[in-house]
């Protein structure tokens, strides 16, 4: 079935994960900027705001496709593209590019090393260092896009078009939450 034919061609940017792709790209652009002009910087630079570029846009292409299986699709290499992004926000707050720990509208003023993955992504503390600031917005992006696949996992069972692996993975699943739920009522029945 199509999801095309009766939907606003550019619906898209409607789309909360649509718009908050589309703050990343900025605040990515924004941060990369203050990027000293070395050989390994600049390509780290192109590379974050390719990565920021492809989840935006394919956020875009999948809704564009014919299918709602097509769409998933795509939603899943925006996910693999943030993921880029979120993993070199990460290398650059460990210090793997020394060159970044002295600028400050890389790093933010000199302090406290804080344990980014501990972070809350909502609301984003905007007193934090950019690149956390940043690393922030591919973790709310993450969960954004997860939540739409979900949805469009349950759409694709009511259609009877979910793929055979996606199915499996679904009862896979089913299969560990029934096993967690029945661990849990043995433990309150002892």
């Amino acid at each position: 079935m199509s999801i095309k034919s009766s939907r606003n061609p550019y619906g898209y940017r409607e789309l909360l994960v649509y718009k908050k792709a589309d703050e990343l790209q900025v605040a990515c652009a924004k941060l990369t900027e203050c990027f000293p002009n070395s050989k390994t910087l600049i390509a780290l630079a192109d590379q974050m705001n390719r990565s920021a570029r492809s989840t935006k846009q394919n956020i875009t292409e999948g809704w564009k496709r014919n299918s709602t299986k097509e769409y998933y699709e795509f939603l899943g290499y925006a996910v693999a593209s943030n993921a880029e992004l979120e993993e070199d926000c990460t290398d650059i707050w460990k210090g793997h590019y020394r060159e970044l720990m002295e600028i400050k509208g890389v790093m933010g003023e000199k302090g406290k090393m804080t344990d980014i993955e501990k972070l809350s992504f909502y609301p984003l503390d905007t007193s934090l260092p950019p690149i956390v600031q940043l690393k922030l917005r591919t973790k709310e992006l993450n969960y954004l896009l997860e939540n739409l696949q979900k949805s469009l996992v349950v759409k694709m069972s009511e259609e009877q078009t979910l793929p055979v692996s996606e199915r499996l993975k679904l009862n896979q699943q089913k299969e560990k939450d029934f096993d967690h739920w029945l661990e849990e009522q043995k433990r309150k029945g002892s």
